[in-house]
């Protein structure tokens, strides 16, 4: 087994990332999130580029996301990164945003399928990537000790649309199909402002069921939490498909 080391990239938060002074914005914190855990696995040999050449891809599945700060314009910051673990077709990442002087800010534990490109099927991680089933991650452990995948079916509450949004180039990834970024902040656009207590996101849980296309026009629905508490829920729908479940918490 090889024993390896977190990866970590430096950055600071600007303006355009938070927009008229709030806190960072969902779109840029999951693009940091994402750029990170693509460089650690691109510096390891199993990169998407290195999936590619064997007719093979990476696609998010899942991710338990905490925020315990949201950084604002002019914080200098740090991504860490690392395998975590495999889960049956789920090869596990923790990624951790945090101050230079260490302070947390974001924890999460990201889940990612093998996917063969021509089936558009997944494949078993130890067996497409010999060199991930070969690393040694017991000395890392996870940022969220308690992380959880899942997205429950809404409660009671009757969901209801909030928007369109259609799906174009700007949008794609590697892969052709909406990069998980952009689905994240539709996800979180789409619980209403009444609904998010303070207004900052304090977790995220998503599931990812299909991939959104070019030319696609997704629905963003949500279904509200309990009263008083609990988490509230989102979707995004293709005609009668599901694209993308969220259940986000706030702070009161």
């Amino acid at each position: 087994m090889t024993k390896i080391e977190a990866l970590a990239i430096d950055l600071e938060v600007r303006g355009y990332d938070c927009g008229y002074g709030g806190p960072l914005r969902v779109l840029p914190l999951a693009n940091f999130l994402q750029e990170a855990a693509g460089a650690h696995a691109y510096s390891l040999g199993f990169g998407i580029d290195n999936l590619k050449a064997a007719g093979q891809t990476w696609m998010l599945a899942k991710l338990d996301l905490r925020v315990d700060r949201l950084p604002h314009e002019g914080e200098t910051l740090r991504v860490r990164t690392w395998p975590s673990g495999l889960d049956r077709l789920l090869a596990l990442r923790d990624i951790v945003l945090e101050t230079r002087g260490g302070e947390v800010l974001v924890r999460s534990v990201y889940a990612y399928l093998v996917v063969d490109l021509a089936a558009r099927r997944p494949l078993r991680p130890e067996r497409a990537l010999a060199r991930l089933a070969d690393l040694d991650v017991s000395d890392l452990g996870h940022s969220v000790p308690d992380f959880r995948f899942g997205v429950e079916e809404p409660g009671e509450g009757a969901r209801g649309a909030r928007f369109l949004e259609t799906a174009n180039a700007r949008h794609l990834d590697d892969n052709g199909h909406v990069n998980n970024a952009h689905l994240l902040d539709w996800l979180v656009d789409a619980v209403p402002r009444e609904r998010r207590g303070s207004g900052l996101l304090s977790g995220l849980r998503v599931d990812f069921q299909l991939e959104a296309l070019e030319g696609e026009i997704l629905e963003a629905g949500h279904a509200p939490g309990r009263e008083g508490g609990g988490p509230e829920y989102s979707d995004l729908r293709r005609g009668g498909s599901l694209i993308a479940r969220a259940a986000t918490t706030w702070l009161p």
